[in-house]
């Protein structure tokens, strides 16, 4: 496997081909090949996200993707694409617009929302990777990691394209906790019953906690929402989307919305300034959806 590549704050990188000169400012993640870092160009000072590997193949494969999916406003905008060498090897990279928030593992745990917020930001992503489906492009490893809130426009914004597939393809990125051949529930396959079991795990992640306690054993975890606080209904919801009984992201979608709106918040769940601020970006986000989705149709 390549590893992955670190590169020290403030040393300047310039692209081989295009001579575009990058100042590195900090580390944002690292993947199983790739690293990411927010740059600054110059002498433009504009940030980017600036995702570098030794796999050509992988960032190829991510710059196309997201080049076709540019006019989305949920998905980072790709800029530019080139190599360079690092400590003698050729290294390979493209800029991204940088999203300026925390991803949902981070703010979840930073926060504790209410389930009805819970819902509505689940229902908001059911949309998003459904209108990034209409381009035959299936994103699946989907985590809390991968989606994040952007505190400047308020938008749900997924990141790390580095999986994405076409409908039907085997999945070759994915993660264990959310994998529905990993829970034994169905095969690897791009689909969208296995987008909407990703999502479910997800949604239980924020609600629950802790589904990997159960050990990956579908059962119990089954049990484990039954015996939940949730209402009937949702549970319904949810049970039946990870049996696959409902492999429809627009249907889950109105599902999780209609339960975020006939969800009674219980005491124990007061309303934050974080559940607010995030309601009026979701109000945002889906006006913004069914505008981009008049376009597409």
């Amino acid at each position: 496997m390549k590893r992955a590549i670190f590169l020290h704050p403030m040393s300047v990188l310039k692209g081989r081909w295009y001579n575009k000169e990058f100042r590195v400012i900090e580390p944002l993640g690292t993947g199983g090949t790739a690293s990411i870092y927010l740059v600054r160009e110059i002498p433009t000072d504009r940030e980017y996200a600036l995702k570098v590997s030794r796999d050509m193949t992988g960032i190829d494969s991510e710059y196309r993707a997201l080049s076709r999916l540019s006019h989305l406003p949920y998905i980072p905008r790709a800029y530019c694409r080139d190599d360079l060498t690092i400590e003698g090897e050729v290294c390979y990279f493209f800029c991204m617009s940088y999203f300026n928030g925390k991803n949902l593992k981070n703010l979840f745990a930073e926060s504790k929302m209410s389930p009805k917020t819970a819902l509505r930001i689940t229902a908001v992503i059911c949309r998003i990777i459904e209108l990034i489906n209409r381009y035959n492009l299936y994103y699946c490893d989907i985590k809390p990691e991968n989606i994040m809130f952007d505190g400047k426009t308020g938008n749900i914004c997924i990141v790390d394209f580095g999986g994405v597939v076409e409908k039907g393809d085997a999945i070759m990125q994915f993660t264990p906790g959310f994998d529905r051949a990993g829970w034994g529930m169905g095969n690897r396959i791009a689909d969208e019953g296995y987008q909407v079991f990703a999502v479910l795990m997800m949604l239980l992640d924020f609600l629950l906690g802790d589904i990997e306690s159960c050990g990956k054993d579908f059962d119990r975890l089954k049990a484990g929402v039954n015996k939940s606080q949730l209402s009937k209904c949702l549970k319904k919801v949810i049970i039946e989307g990870l049996e696959q009984g409902s492999p429809s992201l627009e249907g889950l979608a109105a599902d999780l919305a209609s339960a975020a709106r006939k969800y009674c918040s219980e005491k124990r769940y007061a309303r934050q300034r974080i559940d607010i601020y995030i309601d009026i970006g979701l109000m945002l986000a889906a006006a913004v959806f069914v505008a981009v989705l008049i376009v597409v149709i």
